[in-house]
């Protein structure tokens, strides 16, 4: 299922109600993965793997999608940590108020690698000073 806006139907859309997304919070012995991000919002920051749910998709599939498109990777989910949220995040002119669950995932297969929306990926020990602040204020409160 593929259920993507354009750039005209997401600002008539999320202009008016709040977007809903997941983050995956993915760890081993090397660290949290978190992706830098090649593009607005956010640019040049890190953030945690997630992405847009679609109409008609259940979590646990979008979580799966998007695990599989922007990191390459096959997960099992682990147990939802709570949300994130940002009221004025800017996107194609406006401010959305967006809404992000945040489940904890454990890779089980596939091979790593980033999509176009990201420069590159990283496991780190320490969050980095240029993680998106609002993921940065939720990893702290896990620890």
């Amino acid at each position: 299922m593929n259920t993507k806006l354009s750039d005209e139907e997401f600002t008539e859309v999320y202009n008016k109600v709040p977007r809903l997304c997941v983050d995956l919070v993915i760890k081993n012995e090397e660290g949290i993965l978190l992706a830098l991000r090649a593009n607005e919002p956010y640019k040049d920051m890190w953030n945690l793997p997630g992405g847009t749910v679609y109409k008609g998709e259940i979590i646990d599939e979008a979580c799966v999608r998007i695990a599989k498109k922007e990191i390459g990777l096959d997960i099992q989910l682990g147990k939802c940590l709570g949300y994130t949220e940002y009221l004025k995040e800017p996107r194609f002119g406006i401010e959305v108020h967006t809404v992000s669950i945040v489940l904890e995932a454990i890779a089980v297969g596939g091979e790593l690698h980033h999509d176009e929306n990201t420069k590159e990926l990283r496991f780190f020990k320490e969050l980095p000073l240029t993680l998106v602040s609002a993921q940065a204020e939720f990893l702290k409160k896990l620890n």
